[in-house]
């Protein structure tokens, strides 16, 4: 995935089903910090399964669901939002947000647990893609296992360190290593709470500016 290979179906459903099962506590951490309320079209991008998106309809029973993630992965949310009895109110579409343009009307977008799996360089496209499919004032929301930086957080700077390494790309950065590349791409940083357990998640809230210099990689 990662690389941009090929997924077996089978792989496909492992990987997905294990990143659900891991989702429960970021998800519970990420709506504890950030109010969700006044979202109208929530667009998780690289949202597996769609365990974040089923606690957020869950949470919040108005806002429309849009899920995108690549063909192998995004159809196995459909059951989950059947389940859930969400299904009117969820979209799914399949692309590559590397090579696939970010899909359009959604009023938020979601980027969890993403980030940390690629490079500075994939990071930035992602970015300014986002940047692109948002509306002026469109919110983005960032949550993911973050470096302490200047102070280290031992528990996660360690297992993450090394779960990178293992993965051979990517990295944990830090709250301001992730708030330059946002403001880079044109987001303005509305927030940044206090992580519960930062080792789980931490949160950042942007939102688009109508004066920021938009790049085009789709």
């Amino acid at each position: 995935y990662v690389f941009g290979g090929e997924m077996e179906p089978q792989a496909a459903k492992t990987y997905s089903d294990l990143m659900a099962r891991s989702q429960e506590l970021v998800a519970e951490d990420t709506l504890r910090s950030l109010d969700l309320s006044t979202v109208g079209t929530l667009l998780d991008v690289g949202g597996g399964s769609g365990a974040f998106l089923e606690h957020v309809g869950r949470a919040h029973p108005h806002v429309k669901l849009m899920l995108f993630d690549l063909e192998q992965v995004a159809p196995t949310a459909a059951p989950r939002f059947a389940a859930a009895g969400m299904d009117d109110r969820a979209q799914i579409a399949c692309g590559s947000f590397k090579t696939d343009a970010i899909p359009e009307g959604a009023d938020s977008i979601s980027l969890i647990r993403v980030l940390y799996d690629h490079t500075d360089e994939t990071v930035a496209m992602l970015l300014a893609k986002c940047w692109a499919s948002l509306p002026v004032g469109g919110r983005l929301i960032i949550s993911e296992p973050m470096s302490g930086g200047a102070c280290p957080e031992p528990a996660g700077d360690v297992y993450f360190a090394l779960y990178t390494l293992a993965m051979r790309t990517g990295k944990t950065r830090s709250i301001q290593e992730i708030s330059t590349l946002c403001r880079q791409a044109g987001f303005d940083i509305i927030k940044t709470p206090k992580p519960a357990r930062a080792f789980v998640t931490r949160c950042l809230e942007a939102r688009k500016v109508a004066s920021a210099p938009a790049v085009n990689f789709s």
